[in-house]
């Protein structure tokens, strides 16, 4: 029996394996693939370095030569461009002025390793099929290996098993989004003209598109490599009646910095499509188990939080795992300070959002702002889990209802249909629903 098993070899799966490793507590790593395998998601935001730095991985993504990200881009569909550099404002604990584009399926293979080395014990191609409970404490989980199946313990489970999400599924605590239902199509491509400017060549660069919620991200994963990948709600893609290839070359055509950058790019790989992009559990954690990552929340990608969320809630899940064998109390009160935590900067995550894609043009006016640009700015670091530093959604949300009351606002066109008038949706299943999805003994098989 080990201390804590770990569903995923994901970022948010090996970096809590790195954190209870080097905290002195067993756990296992059990990853239904093989790695190396390909993952959407390739660039970061640079608060993700802290968490790098404290497991003692930032030497091996500087040996491994990923692309250094010191910026961010926007283009709007007349051509013009606005852009923004993570050094005007120092953050603290972090000595770099740039985060990194990544070929995730090398980074996560890289992750998975450091974790290894760190002590945590690490199984791949074991598929977990559902998680043990008594009463309602999770205990173990039950896996398959080559056709065998085996039950496994522990005093901890962690769901790292990213947008498969096993126990939202299982104890029935996914909730979709109200609001989006983005989907992705994306591929790698070469000859991917990234601009005159040397130092902005490696930014993330953001093309908004004029359908709903649309835009295309262009990040640089190598010298030769680009990911491009158009974003817009699903039915933008129901309604163009095109196969994948025409939807998203008509998308690209769109915009005049997009087409031009593309002029002579040579696709390298197979389009991939992505759904479901934003979601929720009603709950994180429960007694005995912790879900982290993607498993726990998602949100839509256009801020690049996706790899940032997964390793803050590694981190503020195994500080409430280390109090738990500290203490032997692995109830759910236990964890619920981690999940107070990561929701509430997730939410933050989710406001920036709405209100971008309420008004896009309000997002450029208000990183020209000399009063608020630097509020934006640490936001796109990923400056997130304490609201009270956020007041510029406030102030973001107040110039959205003057464009809404007046007639003739030049912005009015340009407001969407997305509502910002509660605030942003929790995803809290009712009580007596909760209690009917937790598990007792007579629900195991």
């Amino acid at each position: 029996m080990t201390d804590v098993i770990i569903i995923g070899g994901g970022p948010a799966g090996s970096a809590m394996g790195s954190l209870l490793s080097k905290a002195g507590i067993k756990n296992v790593i059990l990853e239904s693939a093989n790695h190396p395998r390909p993952h959407v998601g390739e660039s970061m935001v640079t608060s993700s370095t802290r968490v790098f730095k404290e497991i003692g991985f930032l030497p091996v993504m500087e040996c491994e030569g990923f692309v250094h990200k010191f910026g961010a881009s926007w283009h709007a569909p007349n051509g013009k461009e606005f852009a923004i550099e993570f050094g005007e404002f120092p953050q603290e604990g972090i000595d770099q002025d740039y985060t990194y584009h990544v070929d995730r399926s090398k980074f996560d293979l890289l992750m998975l390793k450091h974790a290894e080395s760190l002590g945590t014990k690490v199984y791949q191609g074991v598929h977990v099929k559902k998680i043990l409970f008594e009463g309602s404490k999770a205990v173990g989980v039950r896996a398959v290996v080559a056709g065998h199946e085996f039950d496994l313990y522990a005093k901890v489970i962690v769901d790292a098993t990213g947008r498969n999400t096993l126990l939202g599924n299982q104890l029935k605590l996914k909730v979709k989004d109200p609001i989006f239902n983005q989907y992705a199509v994306h591929a790698w491509f070469t000859g991917v003209n990234r601009g005159d400017d040397l130092h902005t060549a490696d930014f993330i660069h953001i093309y908004f598109l004029k359908v709903e919620r649309g835009w295309v991200w262009q990040i640089p994963i190598n010298a030769e490599v680009t990911s491009v990948g158009v974003v817009a709600d699903r039915n933008v893609l129901k309604e163009s009646h095109s196969d994948i290839e025409a939807y998203f070359f008509t998308h690209v055509n769109s915009n005049p910095d997009l087409e031009r950058a593309m002029k002579s790019a040579t696709r390298i790989n197979e389009f991939k499509t992505e759904g479901d992009y934003s979601y929720s559990l009603s709950k994180f954690c429960g007694d005995g188990f912790v879900c982290i990552g993607d498993a726990a929340r998602f949100v839509d990608p256009i801020f690049s939080s996706g790899v940032s969320v997964a390793l803050y809630s590694a981190k503020y899940a195994s500080e409430r795992i280390k109090l738990a064998f500290d203490t032997g109390d692995f109830s759910e009160a236990m964890f619920m300070p981690y999940e107070e935590k990561v929701r509430g900067g997730v939410s933050v995550w989710y406001e920036f959002i709405r209100l971008y894609y309420k008004l896009l043009p309000l997002f450029t006016h208000f990183i020209q702002s000399k009063t608020h640009r630097i509020e934006v700015l640490r936001l796109l670091q990923g400056e997130v889990y304490d609201r009270k530093q956020v007041p510029v959604l406030d102030a973001m949300r107040k110039y959205i209802k003057a464009v809404e009351m007046s007639d003739d606002h030049l912005m009015k066109q340009a407001l969407t249909s997305i509502p910002i008038d509660d605030e942003p949706e929790e995803f809290v299943i009712p009580a007596g629903e909760l209690s009917r999805s937790i598990p007792g003994v007579e629900q195991n098989i």
